[in-house]
């Protein structure tokens, strides 16, 4: 699609804060062809801890409650689980893990009011699940920290970061476009929207779950306890396949190695590849069909990332899929083609790969 100089500058000014963001209305969502038929819906916690906090913030309203509240228990490093299932389902179960900076919304309705992909691959017999990762959203972040550093008994040096989406760098990121406001030519993202799809970009809080985001990216084993989650909620559905996106693309490798069992298989949505497995580590992750697919824009050589991981895996007798969109026909996919003109087809390319590749 061509985006017109004007559209651009409207774009670039919404961006910025110089026009005003005009709120979506239910008559902007395009109708489902047919109703929705489920078996059930709902949504759950998995997994959490509780820890010791002696300083909750009450203070200042002792007045009120008659007593102190300052220390007690909490709970933290909960997932909040999202699910619908069909009424007939024909596929083992999928879990959709979001980005950073954003939650499980990345899934729903797309920001120009499209179906997305937890409607559609329920509608194609996926029990399907989002799980928002620990720390951000609906499960969460463990405040405790913020609240040792306002009283003192922290320093300051202690509170964590709190990694915050600029516009910028969202469209310099999600590859919408050479530089702010300007979109690729043929871009399938509808930056039409763009001033909706900001709405989705939230403060990423995982340091206040785990010390590094770069060890995060970069190493198999973690402690985030997101993966760990996401491990139990496999091996609790009896089976699934976990999806993750840009920055928990490595989750579903990560939840691998956990050893917890119960993983179907494994699609990374750009990338999410690691280049420092150990023998031990290949040969588990060599047991389940792996699909790693990236859109357009991504520069001369984009399995680059991969192709170490790939290699040995297909040594260790795994099987191993790496995708580009360009190379099968679609092209102008953004980091977010989950919610592009173009997503049913990315959907259907994700779904016959499972339905080639993964036992039902």
């Amino acid at each position: 699609m061509h985006i017109l100089a004007k559209t651009q500058a409207t774009v670039l000014a919404i961006l910025l804060g110089t026009a005003g963001a005009s709120a979506q209305s239910l008559s902007d969502i395009k109708p489902s062809p047919e109703p929705l038929v489920l078996q059930s819906q709902g949504s759950f916690f998995v997994g959490g801890r509780t820890v010791r906090t002696e300083s909750a913030g009450w203070g200042d309203l002792k007045d009120i409650f008659g007593e102190s509240f300052e220390a007690g228990d909490v709970v933290v490093d909960q997932m909040y689980v999202q699910f619908q299932t069909p009424l007939k389902p024909t596929h083992p179960p999928i879990v959709f893990m979001h980005g950073g900076l954003l939650s499980s919304k990345q899934w729903e309705t797309t920001p120009d009011g499209r179906m997305g992909w937890f409607e559609y691959f329920t509608r194609q017999g996926f029990p399907t699940d989002l799980a928002e990762q620990t720390g951000r959203a609906r499960s969460g972040f463990n405040g405790t920290i913020f609240n040792q550093v306002k009283n003192k008994s922290l320093p300051p040096e202690a509170q964590p970061k709190v990694f915050l989406g600029t516009s910028s760098m969202a469209w310099k990121v999600f590859r919408f476009g050479p530089e702010l406001g300007k979109a690729w030519p043929d871009i399938q993202f509808p930056v039409e929207a763009i001033n909706e799809f900001s709405k989705q970009v939230i403060p990423d809080m995982i340091e206040t779950q785990v010390p590094s985001l770069l060890g995060e990216l970069i190493e198999p084993e973690t402690k985030n306890p997101t993966v760990a989650n996401v491990a139990d909620l496999a091996a609790d559905l009896g089976g699934a396949i976990l999806v993750g996106h840009s920055q928990s693309a490595g989750f579903p490798t990560q939840a691998v190695l956990k050893g917890k069992g119960g993983i179907k298989g494994l699609i990374q949505l750009e990338t999410g590849c690691f280049s420092n497995l150990t023998d031990e580590q290949v040969k588990a992750l060599a047991e389940v069909p792996i699909l790693v697919v990236i859109g357009d824009y991504m520069g001369s050589n984009p399995a680059s990332a991969c192709e170490k991981e790939m290699e040995q895996i297909k040594v260790a007798g795994g099987d191993i899929t790496f995708l580009s969109l360009p190379d099968v026909g679609i092209k102008g996919s953004t980091h977010m083609f989950m919610q592009g003109q173009e997503n049913i087809r990315v959907a259907d390319v994700l779904i016959d790969w499972i339905d080639d590749h993964v036992a039902q």
